[in-house]
């Protein structure tokens, strides 16, 4: 008898032991966002108050996003994609259906950013918007004469100053390259007409002489070193270095740039998807929003937080330009098969 509730005794312990394992083990959530793009010190917040692990995985195009989401077995819980992205995502029918319910800060955002957000996601059904911002041209003061700035135009890229010095690069993202030659010829960007994209080849093509790579990423790194001289850029990421380095400057060209907005979604194949809104509506806290708006220097579509900014953001102009150059600028759309005009163009130019 003795033996035997010895035996029994081993055996509700060992029940325990496995039960309070269940109890503690940590849900992972997997994200895949830009590089540079949140604060560090929200995930460790999140991660937390939630008791889970958040495995964060980085990219530096919507193309390849695109390509890992649908060749990798890894399943991504929540994903950042740029406007015509989310178009993509939700026409493969790879996006799923947010439920306000679970969003208790949806509130917080900015009514008007929401209505510009239902060109590419009608009724916000899918996603939400996470930030908006521009592209220009990051420099070093040092490598880059004032006279050369001056002209604060998309063709300083073809300056002569730049010939043959290997000191240039643009981003690797067709819609951002050939945009960029569009609008300097006064085109909208989402125009795939015969006409303007012959313009823009024409533009590229001279262009082209200067630039050394198309890359998403190294400038960031480059720039600051000296390696590269001048590089099309975000906003936000430039203002990031211009914070840790004086010698570095930013501009937004005259004619114009793409505006785009990068936003939140959850992938229909997500195995978290409870845990998955829980961190998209711990990132639409009015707090959190500011404070990762304050590390990443882009502009937020978050209305709570944007009111709670240092004035010092607020008013920065590469931020939040005046409306006089929003009206010169393109919100980036979902061209359907079109979009095969302009990648053919881009992968032409990249081959020279």
């Amino acid at each position: 008898m003795r033996k035997m509730l010895i035996i029994m005794l081993t055996g509700l312990i060992l029940i325990g032991v496995v039960f309070s394992g269940c109890k503690t083990k940590q849900r992972t959530l997997y994200i895949f966002n830009w590089s540079d793009y949140i604060d560090p010190e929200l995930l460790q917040q999140f991660e937390k108050a939630n008791n889970c692990k958040v495995k964060y995985s980085t990219y530096d195009s919507n193309e390849n996003m695109l390509t890992k989401i649908k060749s990798s077995r890894e399943s991504f819980d929540v994903v950042f994609p740029s406007g015509d992205h989310v178009s993509i995502l939700a026409a493969a029918s790879m996006l799923e259906p947010l439920d306000r319910k679970k969003l208790s800060n949806f509130p917080n955002l900015d009514p008007t950013l929401l209505k510009m957000a239902e060109s590419f996601d009608p009724g916000n059904q899918y996603s939400v918007p996470y930030f908006w911002g521009l592209t220009g041209l990051i420099y070093h003061k040092k490598n880059v004469p004032a006279e050369v700035i001056a002209d604060s135009s998309w063709n300083i890229l073809a300056n002569p100053y730049f010939n043959a010095k290997n000191r240039v690069t643009m981003l690797d993202d067709a819609r951002e390259v050939v945009g960029a030659a569009l609008i300097s010829k006064g085109f909208d960007l989402n125009d795939t007409s015969e006409n303007a994209l012959k313009a823009a080849s024409e533009v590229l093509a001279v262009w082209d002489k200067n630039i050394t790579q198309y890359d998403s990423d190294s400038y960031k790194n480059e720039v600051p070193d000296g390696t590269t001289w001048m590089a099309q850029a975000y906003n936000g990421d430039a203002l990031q270095q211009m914070a840790e380095n004086p010698e570095l400057g930013f501009i937004l060209p005259k004619e114009g740039s793409s505006l785009w907005m990068d936003n939140m979604v959850i992938l229909k194949s997500s195995s978290n998807k409870d845990l998955a809104y829980k961190f998209l509506d711990f990132l639409m806290d009015a707090e959190n929003a500011r404070i990762n708006a304050q590390y990443t220097q882009y502009a937020t579509p978050n209305k709570a937080a944007g009111d709670m900014l240092d004035p010092e953001i607020k008013n920065n102009v590469l931020i939040y330009p005046p409306r006089s150059y929003l009206d010169k600028c393109f919100m980036i759309k979902s061209l359907g098969d079109k979009i095969k005009a302009i990648d053919t163009v881009f992968e032409k130019i990249k081959m020279f």
